[in-house]
């Protein structure tokens, strides 16, 4: 019942029509200012917030974000208890499912699957309030993952297939989308739908684009390299190493400086293609690069993509490697630890 609920709640969110006060009951931030009536001003702010979130979060990893954004979003939400006039609601709904989305995706890299729903949720029902369609379906596509982590990953392709039937979506979100159902089939040991996945994933990138994008998207899906990456890790996943490794080594090297933790996905999966060809050489380089850029992330999902480097490593009877890429993580833990 729990698992039929939570899909009834992202179905009624997808358009808008979730109980705005039940979700906002979610989030605890401070009381919002006494304002008479919600302007651009505070839209830009919003806005603002959204973007500086959205920079932390994706080069360092969720925990700092979600800590300075959750008290942003409180004032954010009750905002929309104002008067205001309708295009300032559309988008301010959409400045706040943005900034939801970024502390929802946060708290969930952080390891609290529970409240990333939710606030994730949130996300979504403000989201489709807004003129965003893209935005809304980026929601949608983290809540999938979510849900698929949580192990219910048929589930996670189910969402991706409401987010799929808004024909407003851009070419480059929808491309994303199939890359990610495809790792979710992956997960949920269905092969042939997530190379059909992949297919549909490679033709939506080969149709026309829109000259200009929304200041999230540029930064996360039609950033220099995301689609690589996107489908090198579910090509990954679903075992065509030969295309996984193409994709992968494409995405590193053009990912900007800005998605270190992107990077560290990828770079991690590339190791452990190295390693199960022989190239020892080049595994060994990738996996040590990879433990260096990892300093200073925290991230659960990196921490695990890390650990199976080092399990890869063992199991190819590379355990001098394995031995000093544990030491050196175990270093990094404890200073991180002290600096807490």
């Amino acid at each position: 019942m729990k698992r039929r609920s939570v899909l009834g709640i992202i179905a009624a969110a997808s358009v808008g029509s979730a109980p705005l006060e039940p979700l906002a009951r979610m989030l605890d931030g401070p009381d919002g200012e006494n304002l008479a009536r919600v302007g651009i001003a505070e839209v830009q702010a919003v806005e603002s917030a959204a973007d500086l979130y959205t920079r932390m979060d994706l080069a360092h990893g969720g925990s700092m974000a979600a800590a300075m954004a959750r008290g942003s979003l409180g004032w954010a939400v009750e905002l929309l208890d104002r008067p205001m006039t309708a295009p300032i609601r559309e988008r301010l709904s959409s400045a706040i499912g943005l900034l939801a989305d970024r502390l929802g995706w946060a708290v969930y890299d952080a390891g609290d699957t529970a409240k990333a729903t939710k606030v994730l949720t949130l996300a979504l029902d403000t989201s489709a309030r807004g003129t965003d369609r893209d935005l809304r379906a980026h929601v949608m596509l983290d809540l999938s993952t979510v849900v698929t982590d949580s192990g219910r990953p048929r589930e996670g392709v189910e969402i991706l297939r409401l987010a799929l039937g808004d024909e407003r979506i851009g070419s480059a979100e929808r491309a994303n989308l199939h890359a990610v159902a495809a790792r979710h089939c992956a997960t949920a040991n269905d092969r042939q739908a997530g190379l059909r996945h992949v297919g549909l994933a490679e033709e939506a990138l080969t149709r026309p684009h829109p000259v200009s994008s929304p200041e999230w998207a540029r930064r996360i899906t039609v950033s220099p390299g995301h689609h690589d990456s996107a489908l090198g890790l579910a090509l990954f996943a679903l075992a065509e190493d030969t295309r996984a490794r193409e994709r992968l080594f494409s995405a590193l090297n053009r990912l900007d400086s800005g998605r270190t933790r992107t990077g560290l996905r990828c770079r991690t999966r590339l190791a452990v293609l190295h390693m199960r060809t022989g190239d020892r050489e080049a595994g060994e380089r990738e996996a040590r690069q990879a433990v260096q850029d990892a300093a200073g992330v925290r991230s659960r999902r990196v921490a695990a993509d890390l650990r199976m480097m080092v399990a890869d490593a063992r199991a190819h009877q590379m355990d001098g490697l394995a031995d000093e890429l544990t030491h050196a993580l175990a270093q990094q833990t404890a200073a991180s630890t002290d600096g807490v």
